[in-house]
């Protein structure tokens, strides 16, 4: 079984350090916590004029702030994942059970950002990929956790998704959801569950 994990909002504080960004270069007066989620298409929520003034923050004026400074969506995530793969290599093969990470939506520095990002994690999975198709993380897994809408309504037929509640994504299907991904991660059941309905 192959599974991946995306970044943002599943690992990485995206939506939240999108807005600390956005509060430090644009809006200083912005509450942080009146914030409402109802959307990850930040250029809408937070009143970008144009897709091209919104991807100029995003991919060239502040990447760094926005995809590497980003921390971990709990605290203590990083440890409580990878005692979790320690778990689950000491109990499942190779050949039973791989894991890998994925990102959609990253382009340019935020590339190189996102790989700074892992590596604060301490991550031990070896596989990590930021494809230019969302379809590219379908066709490289089995069951798929992650927060993103467009990958939850793409799922193709045969994959399992595994959602990580957001005020977003609240109507998106899946066929499993949590709270967080540390949920996800305290789920002793979940992925012998998996593996043993052959997916």
């Amino acid at each position: 079984m192959k599974l991946c994990f995306t970044l943002d909002d599943v690992l990485r504080d995206m939506s939240g350090q999108f807005a600390k960004a956005y509060k430090r270069y644009v809006k200083p007066d912005l509450d942080l916590e009146g914030i409402d989620f109802y959307t990850n298409d930040y250029s809408m929520l937070f009143g970008f004029e144009t897709k091209k003034t919104f991807q100029k923050f995003l991919y060239e004026e502040y990447p760094f702030e926005i995809f590497g400074e980003a921390n971990a969506c709990k605290k203590m995530l990083d440890k409580k994942l990878n005692l979790w793969l320690i778990d689950k290599e000491n109990t499942y093969t190779p050949d039973e059970f791989e894991v890998s990470l994925a990102n959609p939506f990253e382009y340019n520095a935020s590339i190189g950002y996102g790989y700074f990002f892992i590596s604060k994690m301490a991550t031990r999975i070896r596989s990590c990929f930021f494809p230019k198709n969302c379809s590219e993380i379908w066709e490289k897994c089995d069951v798929l956790v992650t927060a993103e809408p467009k990958l939850l309504e793409n799922k193709p037929e045969g994959k399992i998704a595994i959602k990580i509640e957001m005020p977003y994504n609240k109507d998106c299907p899946c066929d499993y959801s949590y709270a967080g991904l540390d949920k996800f991660l305290e789920d002793e059941e979940i992925i012998s569950k998996l593996i043993e309905n052959n997916v």
